[in-house]
């Protein structure tokens, strides 16, 4: 290796190294320090020396934006901390830069390391719930995140200040996001726990030690902040149910007059949401596809917890699929459309709220509070009457396609129930909440349900129907049946 004493005029003149390969050169000046000449004509400083038998290199920058002087300089701190500290100065710097991370690239890590285990919404939620309340410490390293501070923002989204909120105006978001509660608090805290812990165990030293400290929310614990908000139970109650099912069969038959699609659509998919117990996105993005009205039975392919669903086609279902079949004018594969064809139902509250205003009844004697609810109270009735009917724990489960990934019990993972095993407990479920709604055994509900299918069927199979019948009633009276 050659040495001689770095100057402009000796380095400028350097040769460039074969192609594939480097050459490295020696100062005389400063020992340690070396230039190393690419084939490209690259020329970087760095510097190398042995420590206890280990070979150590780390690179300084590149000729000429660094100096001969400067190349000197640093070379000579550099050696410096190898000999007192003995670690390569790579490394340090690699470590450093672990210990800098922010919390906005530590969202970005979390989020990119859990890939397709996430779902879209959920990641737009996870990353909405830290940019909405610390959009402020994105830029910050987790290290300056400290107990304080995160004690002092959780109670301002708890009281709704105004410096705690850092998305958008106000005054565009809608369920009250952003004006302060405890459940929001929460939640924020709940996330910004999750994504630094990532952060500890993703993030380490050479001797893979964790660098980064406990999570600053531990906080919250060792003060007793967090608010632990109530899980919600509002649902329909049973006593409310044909108040309920008669106003969404008003605000439908207003839409079907209107011909509003749209809102006719939502009213089929809260109903259908009432008798399944789906949630919403599982519902809204149901695609004809993945129904099968000849073999009585539907699928839902991608939910929460990642496992498909099969289910029954009930009697109730069977009049709301056919239906929609008969009001499907724009062809669309969702089987409830939006305003566009090729998309789902964005936002039903609109409807929603017609049809709790349509729970009042006129004239109102009693004074009935209009009957407030939402998507998810649907699915809260339907997994209460589903108990009420006694139906089993197992069954329910699948049925809400709930599952435990911790359970200790060994039997729930040897059964699996398919469409054709549930299709006796759905349709209990069903007279259920129909027997609650006053309409079980109902001439009137039963024969409006079959002129529903019954007009929604192919003219060639309702002549062929008409034709049955015909011959059925005549044998009858021949027989002086009737």
């Amino acid at each position: 290796m050659k040495t001689f004493k770095f100057t402009k005029a000796a380095i400028e003149a350097l040769p460039l190294a074969p192609a594939g390969k480097q050459i490295d050169y020696c100062d005389a000046v400063v020992q340690g320090l070396r230039l190393r000449v690419g084939a490209s004509g690259i020329k970087s400083f760095c510097v190398a020396k042995k420590k206890e038998g280990r070979f150590i290199r780390a690179t300084l920058g590149r000729y000429p934006a660094m100096t001969i002087d400067m190349a000197r300089a640093k070379a000579l701190e550099t050696l410096g901390e190898v000999v007192m500290t003995g670690q390569n100065p790579n490394v340090t710097r690699r470590e450093q830069a672990k210990l800098d991370i922010t919390l906005g690239e530590a969202i970005d890590a979390y989020l990119a390391t859990r890939g397709d285990k996430i779902k879209p919404d959920t990641a737009k939620h996870y990353r909405a719930d830290l940019t909405n309340y610390s959009g402020d410490w994105m830029a910050t390293p987790l290290l300056k995140l400290n107990r304080e501070r995160v004690e002092l923002r959780h109670k301002a989204i708890t009281e709704g200040s105004p410096e705690a909120w850092h998305g958008a105006a106000l005054e565009s978001r809608k369920g009250g996001t952003g004006k302060g509660s405890n459940a929001q608090a929460d939640r924020w805290a709940r996330t910004l726990r999750a994504v630094w812990k990532f952060a500890r165990d993703h993030y380490r030293d050479a001797e893979d030690r964790v660098m980064l400290p406990e999570p600053p929310t531990e906080v919250l614990s060792s003060k007793r902040l967090w608010h632990d908000a109530p899980r919600k139970n509002d649902r329909i109650r049973n006593h409310e149910l044909k108040r309920w099912l008669d106003a969404v069969e008003l605000v439908r038959q207003q839409a079907l007059n209107w011909r509003d699609d749209t809102a006719a659509a939502v009213c089929d998919a809260i109903e259908m949401a009432l008798f399944t117990g789906l949630r919403r996105a599982e519902l809204f993005e149901l695609t004809w596809d993945r129904v099968n009205l000849a073999g009585g039975f539907f699928w839902i392919d991608t939910t929460k917890n990642g496992d498909p669903l099969e289910l029954p086609i009930t009697d109730t279902l069977l009049t709301i699929f056919r239906r929609r079949q008969h009001e499907n004018y724009k062809q669309s594969r969702f089987v409830f459309p939006g305003r566009s064809p090729e998309r789902p139902i964005q936002e039903p509250r609109r409807v929603i709220a017609r049809i709790c205003a349509a729970t009042v009844p006129d004239p109102n004697p009693s004074n009935l509070p209009p009957l407030e609810f939402t998507c998810h109270d649907a699915r809260r009735t339907f997994g209460t009457v589903a108990e009420l009917a006694e139906v089993g724990q197992y069954t329910i489960k699948r049925l809400m396609n709930h599952r435990t990934r911790r359970s200790a019990d060994v039997t729930q993972g040897y059964i699996h129930f398919t469409a054709d095993e549930l299709r006796k407990p759905a349709t209990r479920i069903e007279q259920y909440i129909l027997e609650y709604a006053g309409r079980l055994d109902s001439e009137i509900n039963s024969n409006s349900n079959l002129l529903t299918i019954f007009a929604t069927l192919p003219e060639e199979e309702q002549r062929r129907l008409l034709l049955s019948s015909h011959i059925i009633l005549g044998k009858s009276e021949g027989d002086g049946n009737v």
